[in-house]
């Protein structure tokens, strides 16, 4: 037994999440982690525009399903929080979501395994959403789509008080992050005024990096549980109790279905708290 434990530990789990160094581009390192998003990027700019081009009346097949899909997250998720504004950010909304999806997803192939198989190299594949510089440059769009939309939101209605455009895009500015703190009338709002401002602005901050957060721990955690799994089904052909191996295999086609479901679930997530602040955003007065 301690030769299967050595045996075990020989393995590292965590070298199918982290993210490998390919080559140079300057002073900046390539990963297997761009390399999934640009293919992933790729993957969409070819499928949507076809899905697009000579839309039948009554779809089918795979164009039924992603118009189910963009369906329920307009109605369903975009609605309920952006009301008006629905249509206006449909296509941000869509574009994050099935990227987040097809980034999740794409890590579930065994990409890996045949690089090195037909290329002799490992580390070419990987998930990219188990990555905390990907989710964190998710977040980082998301904030500047909130914030940017909120001004732009208070520009339009400055705009509609006949103001010159430059005094309503001062103007919408300022009305923007005054309305980022909840009103108190009198005195004591004046003097409360600045702490709730550095209150709001930690939330603001915090809030993007919830969402960074959420989807690299779920789609890290899933794969290495995978990947540990995975690396017993070597040790307990050498083992004793053989008896091992069906749980083990039972649960490894267990986890890979809970995956499934989780890489939609963080998807869904994602843009379902991004619509939220959004929607707190470009209605301030809600």
């Amino acid at each position: 037994m301690m030769g299967n434990a050595v045996f075990i530990a020989a393995g590292d789990p965590m070298e199918h999440v982290l993210p490998h160094k390919l080559f140079d581009l300057g002073p900046i390192p390539f990963t297997n982690h761009m390399l999934m998003l640009l293919v992933v990027a790729a993957v969409m700019l070819v499928v949507f525009p076809r899905l697009a081009r000579n839309y039948p009346l009554v779809p089918s097949g795979f164009r039924n399903m992603i118009e189910a899909v963009m369906v329920f997250l307009r109605t369903e998720v975009a609605k309920p929080a952006l009301h008006e504004h629905t249509d206006r950010f449909l296509p941000f909304i869509w574009t994050l979501f099935f990227f987040i999806l097809f980034n999740n997803l794409i890590g579930m192939v065994p990409l890996d395994p045949l690089a090195v198989l037909v290329l002799g190299k490992g580390h070419l594949a990987g998930t990219a959403t188990a990555g905390l510089s990907v989710t964190a440059g998710l977040a980082v769009v998301a904030f500047i789509m909130i914030h940017v939309s909120g001004i732009m939101e208070q520009y339009r209605v400055a705009l509609g008080q006949d103001r010159s455009s430059v005094a309503a895009a001062f103007r919408g500015f300022f009305l923007y992050w005054y309305n980022f703190v909840p009103h108190i009338p009198g005195v004591l709002g004046v003097i409360l005024w600045p702490f709730l401002f550095v209150l709001e602005m930690i939330g603001a901050a915090v809030k993007p990096f919830s969402l960074a957060v959420r989807l690299f721990a779920n789609m890290m955690a899933g794969h290495t549980v995978l990947a540990s799994l995975l690396m017993m089904i070597p040790a307990i052909r050498h083992a004793s109790d053989v008896g091992i191996a069906i749980p083990t295999l039972l649960g490894c086609a267990g986890l890979g279905c809970l995956e499934l479901f989780v890489a939609f679930l963080q998807a869904y997530i994602f843009v379902f708290l991004t619509c939220m602040f959004i929607g707190a955003a470009v209605s301030p007065e809600h």
